[in-house]
This record gives C-alpha cells, structure tokens and sequence, in this order.
C-alpha cells in the first residue's frame, strides 16, 4: 500500500465526540464519484447548506478512510475575516511542499517554485535557491494558477488525490478564479474536489452562486445540498450518545428536531445542554425548550469555566481558525501553566479540538459565538497581544502572516497600533497586487487609509492606490467615486492627479468624458504648471482623450497631438506611451489613417519593454482595430493573440472584455455565427460588471447576428415604427426599421438623420452611422440621400467600417460605395464591388464576401452590360457561401427560400468541423486552456475534442495529430 500523504486539516478530531447520522445517501453517493475518479474522471462537488449542516463532517467521514487507503488528501480554507488571495490553495501548497517526497515532486521544474513564493514563502523549503521572479514578470494569474495545477497534479500523477476547498462562501475573486481554473484544467486526471459553501443570507456569495453556474456546464461537476436531519435521524442520534432505548428517543426526537431545525450543530450544543441537566431523564415534553440560539448554549457553558479559563477560550477565538499553544500564551497573557489548563477545559467541553497544527474550535459557528460574549476592549486588547506575538516571532515574507498582521493590528488600532496596522495592511495589499488580485488589494488600502497612523503613506496615497485596483479590478464606479473624493482635496497636484485617475477610469468602461474634461481643466488651471512639466504633460493628454468621449474629435487632436510633442521632448517613455494612447481615440479617418498604426505599433513596443500592461492593452486592442479596418488579417490575428494573452493573465475584467469584442468580431466576420453568439452571450455579464455602460454595446452586437440569421423576426412585436426619437440610438432604430421593412418610419428617420447627420459622425460610431444610413439609402433606392451619404462614404474607400472598437464590423466602404453610385445610376460600381470583394477574400472574411457579392448581384441585374461578371454568377456564388456559413438574411434578400439542409464539406476520418477547428489549434501547440479561449468554450471540452481526434486519426500524441492535419489539407 502506498504510504498516504498526512492529512491537511484534522479529520481525524472532526469525526471524534458525537455520532454521525442521517448522511448515507450523501456518502453513499461520494463513494461512487470517487470510484469514478479512480477511473481516471475528475470530478468537482459542491457542498451546500446552513452553517451547521454538516457540510465539513459529510466530508471527514468520506475521506478518512479514501486516505487510508493511500490516496492524498489535501485541504485548505477560506476565512471570514481579512484574508489572503489562494488562501486555501497557499495551505495545500504549503502541505504538499513539506510532506511530498521528493519523488514525487521531482519533474516539477525550478520556474515553478519561483512563482509560488509569489504566495508562499515555503517554496524555499523545496528550492532553496529560488530566485524571486521581479515585478512584472510574475504578474499573470494564469501562469500562477498554472503553477499551483502543476504542483497538485504531480500529487494525482503519483496516486488518486482528494482537493478540499472550504467555507468558499468567504473567497475572494482570485480565489474563486484559481479553483474553476484547476477544475476546468484536470479533466480526466484522479482527482476530486470538494468544496462547501454556506447557502443561507447573509453568508450567501453571488460571486461563489455564478462561479458555480458556470463550472456546472462541464463534465463532473456537481452538487450536494444539505437539509437539517429528520426526526428519525435525530433519534438516531440520541440511542447513539444518550445510550437509551430507541422508543425512549422517539418521544423526544420530534420536539428536539423542531426546537434545534435538525441542524447538526445545534443539535450537538442542545444535547450538551441537556446532559448537564440529566440528558433525557431531565427532558420535559410539554415545557422544555432549546437555549434561543448557540450563544445561549455556549454560554452556559462557559460559566462553568473560571474566569481565567474563559479568558484563554476568547483568547484563542481572537487569534484566528487554528492557533498555537504558544500564541496562546501570549494572547491571554496568564501564564503558561494557566493557558494550557484553559486549552484543556476548552477542549474536555467539547469546544476546542487538537490537531497537529495547534487548536481550533470544533466549529467556526462556536468560535464567533465567543467572540460575540466579548466587550470590543477586550477585543482590540488580544488583538494587540496576538499580533505582537506573531511579529517578534515570524518575518514578514509569507503573505499569510502578514495579512494575519493586518488583520489583528487594525482591530487593535484603537489600543495604540494604528501605525502598525497602516504598515500591515499596506503590505498585504502590495502583496494582493502582487499576486494579481486587484479588488482585494483595493480593500486592504481602503481599510489602511481608515486608520490615523503618523507614519508611512498618507490619505491621499492610500485612496489613490484603492482607486487605481478598484479600476484594475473593473469596479470603474467606486474608483471615480474615490477619485472625486480625492478632487476636493485643497492641493492642485493631488486635484490635478485625481482628475488624471478619473479619466483613465471612465474612458475603460466608455463614460462619456464631460465630467473628467471639467475636473482635468479646472485641476490643471489651479496647478499653474509650466506647459512642459510632466504631470501638465499627462494631463494635457488626457484631456484630449476625454475630449474625443465628449465627440469633440477636433479638439481631442489638438490638445493629443501637443501632449504627445511635448512628451517626446522630454523623452520620458511612460510619458510618451501615455500620450499615444490617448491619441489612439482619435479616430480613424483620411486625416489620421498613415499615423495612428504606426502609433498603436509603437505603444505595443513600449509597453513590452516596460512590462506594462496598461499601455500594452491598449495597444493590443487598436492594433487590431486598425489592423481591420485596413484590411491586415495577420494583423488582426497578431493583435488578437495579445488581447487574449492580457486577458488571461492580468484578472482585469477591462481586457477580458475588449478580447471578447475582438473575438466576437472576428467570429462574426469570418461566418461562425454560433461561436459569435456565444462569445456575446458572454459578454452580456460586462454590462452588470460595469454598471451597465455596455448595454448600448451588446444591444447592436445582437442585432448584427439576428439579422444575419433571422432572428429578428423574434421582436417585431416590439417595434411599431412610431417611437420615439428622444429614447433610441436612432441609427440603430434605423437599422431595425430597414431590417424589418417598415419602409414609411425608415423614410422618415433617414430624412431626419440626413438633415442632421454632423451630429452623428463625431467619435467612434460614425463607421457604423454611415453603414445603416447607407444600408437604408439602398434599400429606399432613396437617390437624396444617397447623394449626401456618397462623398462621407468615400474618405473611408480602402478601408473597412467598423462601428465603435468591435461593436459592429461591416465590412468594405467600396461595396457601400458600389450600392450608392448603383442607386445615383453613376459609373465606377463595378470597380467598387471589385475592390471590395478582393479586400473580403483577402481578410477571410466571408460575411462580407457574401454580402458584397449579393450586392454586385443586384447592381448587375439592375444594369447589366458587359462591364463585370453576370448577376446570376455572382447571385449563385453569394447563394453557395450564405448556405455554407448559414447566412439567412442574404439568402432571403436573394428569393432563396428556406436555407436547406446542407451537407458540410466531406471530413477525413469522421472528424467533425469543431474537431478541425481544435486540430488546426492543436497543431499550432496551443493547450487545452489557450484551445478553450481561442474558441470560448471549456478547457474540459477543448480535452473531450482532442481524445476524440486522436482517437479517429489513430495518433498516440498531439504530434502525431498535427502530421495528421498537415498531410489532409486542414491547416
């Protein structure tokens, strides 16, 4: 039998004092899941319930003899206090560096240690010479999260392993983003994950519901809830610790399930109750009653205690989940020989248990419940005691210890610690940025920035940080929130930096830049700076950009065009990256069109050498809107890579969603329309995210996929053609009106629009303004407004249109340019639709293909002539393409009829088009993670895709699948 790898956390003390009763099925069910993980099938389940329930003694009971039969269990906890990003993960990692052989561990290689010191300073205990990875290097959750998978599965490639993750209800964002990455990341290794979670308010966790509801699509995922016991289990338990007769606890178990709701917990604290009492020969049908609450059970007990002894139990309540006998000296500051005799009533009444880690109380519901009983002096007082404790005996490396600092230090800032805990909580949050937990490290400023200490960062630093992670952490409403806090302080500088906060956290999430404008004007004029000091520099730049989000795209250039000059003087090269990127809003347009690439390209440059994320976004992101709107594919695709790699390492909700745009973008282009609506299904959760500043967006990104494939047949009970135009985008609502041929509103809404048209054309939507008019102009065969539309069209002749950055992508000008010169009856069409067609094909781009091409279909049946091909040829091309991808709307402009049946292109070997499309990735070296964010799907169903193709093309390995692709073509 293989040697089993010691517990992480005491089951053993868990499973002692009381009878377990009531949970066969549960275990039952548990048994059978890990029979399957025995066959090489991850699986996940999810404990549920009311504090109490018995979620971690459910768990105990199953896994105390999985681990005896050799295979590993490893467990960590969330806590409910300050606490740690991977905290749980920080404890397994902990356990498996100090009690894995080295066997074991030995392929892992040394570059992992160096990222786990990120969260653990034991990593030295396995590397000793481990070299800390510098500041931007490390900054990738993915490559974190991928360093603590490595580790575990060197665990479950030895023997099968158990993963306990507990109290999640308590786990912040970074937390929860770590577990669905190794549950997402292990399919089909031995390995099975438990974790618990509260259920009931106010312990309940939307962010822990919605993690769940995601993971719960992928294979192996499942969950338990449970419910209080049934009185037959109550008496159960009663024949068990009260040794009476079973009809002697029938009488009593219905009245102790009602007075205790079959809560375990509850249940353990009446029956303690009532056996000082008697037990059931003192039990009183008609007048006895349960103590109100748990507090009320553990008070009576502990007024059995001398004070001294109480005093050790609210020590050891303060100092945390487990705690030391030595820590508890110092807290309760006794004595040793007193101290340890309160350690032992505390564990002799059935409120602490032993483990080899120290003490802790048999149930976290026990332990508040002391610290409820204590005055908040006494509080603060062990506090102080602990933290102290804790500093003269620990260093301040492991992430763990120093939250654990800040934490007791603040509660004990009112006792004469505010400076320590400043320092403390600083500390832990530089630690949480560290570790890529942006949100988390907000917090920990924010609580600093609380507390009056004479020493170390002031208010204003410490705002200032809170602000800059809320932003990082995609909460763009608290960061402006803290920024105009931080606008009202008397200083200019600290005026004029807030304002400079202020806009880099609304141009994100696209707030409208009026108020950012007023604040950077008004701080700036205050400041009084020389033109070519470097923080007027900076403001100066984002005014400009702040002024492209009011639409004032002529001013937006020329307050961006004197930032960047001046920058470049000073050659301060985060100066000058700052300043390009505020001019990368300028806009694309005839004037801008030979620079501002150049400038997205020069960003990217500075941004990696920097290591700076906050320029290399941006960067990444117009790279590929410029990269589009030119017509470069490889372009794209090279800027697409890097939005998709930002969002995967850097846990800024920002990037996550520009990737996402950019991928829906191109999926929509290039024909996959069922990828493209599950990407925007995925980005809906961004509007909720950002406070709903994206609606607007996602509302067009729907509409462009429902008119392609008909689904706007699903709201035409919803327009009437008579709203009103006050409430609606109104090119949008033109757009609808043309899609679903109300023609008179559509006349009606186009005169008004062309009358008024200067107003729509400033900012990023005019591609998509002039789309829809023009697309309204040709269907109305309206030669007025054709004739004003025309020669705006024709700036963009060469490029593609795009509305917003990915909101909507359209295509080639030229084939607008086409339409419109065939409704004025003007020559050069022909040349247009050419043009166009050549940049479609270039860019594989076959919605637009099939659009251009049943646009020059029309046009030749209108005219004929010998000047280009036949309608016909082209109406057949546009016919065959449409049915390929599945575009119903030009099959349905064509007289095309239903869209048959079509059967796909024949495929070697049964290999489906999915399986093709994770083979050509699979060729291209990619993981099963990076295949799942290529694609937005799972990186468990990115692993069922790659068994099955090596399965149907007889490979052994991913090589060989790749050989495979290349020798039929499918590269």
């Amino acid at each position: 039998m293989v040697e089993p790898l010691p517990l992480s956390a005491p089951t053993g003390s868990v499973n002692e004092g009381t009878a377990f009763v009531g949970r066969r099925a549960e275990v039952q069910r548990l048994h059978a899941v890990w029979r399957a993980v025995q066959n090489d099938r991850r699986h996940a389940i999810f404990i549920g319930g009311e504090p109490g329930v018995g979620k971690t003694r459910l768990i105990s009971e199953v896994v105390a003899p999985i681990q005896q039969h050799g295979a590993a269990v490893l467990w960590g906890s969330c806590r409910a206090d300050l606490d740690v990003p991977y905290r749980p993960f920080v404890s397994i990692v902990d356990h498996i560096l100090e009690h894995e052989s080295a066997e074991v561990l030995g392929d892992v290689p040394t570059d992992i240690g160096s990222l786990l010191l990120r969260i653990t300073p034991h990593a030295k205990r396995r590397w000793p010479d481990l070299p800390m990875l510098s500041h931007w290097e490390g900054d990738s959750r993915l490559i974190l999260f991928d360093a603590v998978l490595k580790l575990v599965l060197a665990v479950a490639e030895d023997r099968p392993t158990v993963l306990v993750v507990e109290d999640l209800h308590w786990a912040p964002e970074p937390t929860l983003a770590m577990l669905a990455h190794l549950v997402e990341s292990t399919d089909g290794e031995r390995l099975l994950i438990l974790a618990t979670r509260r259920t009931t308010a106010p312990d309940r966790s939307d962010a822990m519901t919605f993690a769940l509801a995601d993971l719960q699509r992928l294979d192996g995922v499942d969950r338990i809830d449970l419910v209080g016991l049934r009185t037959e289990h109550v008496a159960a338990y009663l024949v068990r610790e009260a040794g009476v007769s079973l009809g002697a606890a029938s009488v009593a178990a219905p009245t102790i399930r009602d007075l205790t709701g079959g809560n375990p917990f509850f249940l353990q604290e009446y029956w303690h109750d009532l056996a000082k009492r008697g037990g059931l020969s003192a039990f009183q049908l008609p007048t006895d009653s349960a103590p109100q609450s748990v507090q009320d059970a553990l008070e009576s007990r502990l007024a059995g205690f001398e004070p001294a002894h109480a005093r050790v139990i609210e020590a050891a309540a303060v100092a945390g989940d487990v705690v030391d006998a030595g820590l508890l000296v110092h807290a309760c500051g006794l004595g040793t020989e007193i101290a340890m005799k309160g350690v032992d009533f505390g564990v002799r009444a059935g409120l602490l248990v032993a483990d080899d880690a120290g003490y802790r109380f048999v149930h976290a519901l026990a332990r508040h419940a002391v610290l409820d009983r204590m005055s908040a002096t006494e509080k603060a007082t062990v506090h102080a005691r602990v933290a102290v404790a804790l500093e003269q005996s620990h260093g301040e490396d492991d992430p763990a210890l120093v939250a654990d600092l800040a934490r007791h230090y603040f509660q004990a800032r009112a006792v004469g610690h505010a400076d320590k805990a400043v320092h403390f909580l600083v500390l832990a949050a530089r630690q949480a940025e560290r570790s890529v937990a942006h949100g988390e490290a907000a917090k920990l400023y924010e609580q600093a920035a609380r507390v009056r200490g004479t020493h170390g960062p002031n208010r204003i630093e410490l705002l200032s940080s809170a602000a800059r992670c809320h932003m990082h952490a995609g909460d763009f409403v608290t960061a402006q929130c803290l920024y105009e806090k931080l606008a009202a302080d008397p200083s200019p500088r600290v005026r004029l930096l807030a304002a400079i906060g202020h806009e880099d956290a609304s141009w994100r999430p696209g707030v409208r830049g009026e108020l950012s404008l007023s604040m950077l004007g008004e701080a700036l004029d205050s400041a009084e700076l020389d033109p070519d000091d470097p923080l007027c520099v900076r403001a100066v730049a984002s005014m400009g950009r702040a002024a492209a989000f009011t639409g004032n795209a002529a001013r937006a250039r020329v307050l961006g065009e004197d930032a960047l000059r001046r920058a470049r003087a000073l050659g301060d090269q985060d100066l000058i990256a700052h300043a390009l990127a505020t001019t990368l809003w300028q806009g694309l347009s005839p004037q801008t069109a030979p620079e501002l690439p150049a400038r997205a390209v020069e960003l990217h440059a500075i941004g990696s050498h920097l290591g700076n994320a906050d320029h290399r976004g941006p960067a990444a992101f117009f790279r590929g809107v410029f990269a589009y709107i030119v017509g470069d594919q490889a372009a794209w695709s090279s800027a697409q890579s890097d939005l998709t790699e930002l969002a995967l390492s850097r846990g800024q909700p920002f990037y996550r969603y520009v990737a996402g745009c950019c991928r829906y973008a191109h999926r929509y282009s290039v024909g996959d329309y069922a990828a493209a609506r599950h990407i925007v299904e995925w980005l809906d959760q961004f509007n909720q995210d950002f406070d709903g500043v994206t609606a607007g967006s996602w509302g067009v990104q729907q509409f462009m996929l429902r008119r392609v494939t008909n689904g706007l047949e699903e709201i035409r009970s919803l327009i009437t053609g008579e709203e009103t135009l006050d409430d609606h985008w109104l090119p949008g609502l033109l757009a609808m009106y043309t899609e679903l041929e109300l023609w008179h509103p559509a006349a009606r809404l186009l005169t008004h629009l062309c009358d008024r048209i200067d107003d729509y054309l400033s900012g990023g939507q005019a591609g998509g303004v002039l789309a829809f008019m023009s697309e309204a102009a040709v269907r109305l065969e309206d030669p007025t407004a054709a004739a004003v539309l025309r020669p705006l069209i024709a700036d963009y002749s060469g490029a593609n249109l795009m509305a917003g950055q990915f909101v909507a992508v359209f295509g080639s000008a030229d084939r607008y340019l086409g339409e419109l010169d065939s409704v004025l009856a003007t020559p050069g069409a022909d040349k247009h639709f050419e043009k166009a067609l050549a940049m479609d094909r270039n860019m594989g781009a076959v919605t637009h293909q099939v659009e251009t091409l049943a646009a020059w279909s029309r046009h030749r049946s209108r005219y004929g002539g010998s000047a280009g091909p036949p309608a016909a040829q082209l109406a057949d091309e546009a016919r065959a393409l449409a049915r390929q991808v599945g575009h119903r709307g030009v099959l349905r402009d064509l007289d095309a009829g239903p869209l048959p049946d079509v059967a796909s292109p024949r495929l070697p070997n049964g290999l489906t088009e999915r399986e093709v499309d994770v083979l050509r990735l699979v060729a291209a070296g990619l993981s099963n993670r990076e295949i799942g964010e290529h694609l937005f799907i799972s990186a468990n169903t990115a692993a069922n895709h790659v068994r099955s193709i090596l399965n149907k093309t007889d490979s052994s390995n991913r090589t060989k699948a790749a050989v495979f692709a290349a020798e039929h073509g499918l590269m």
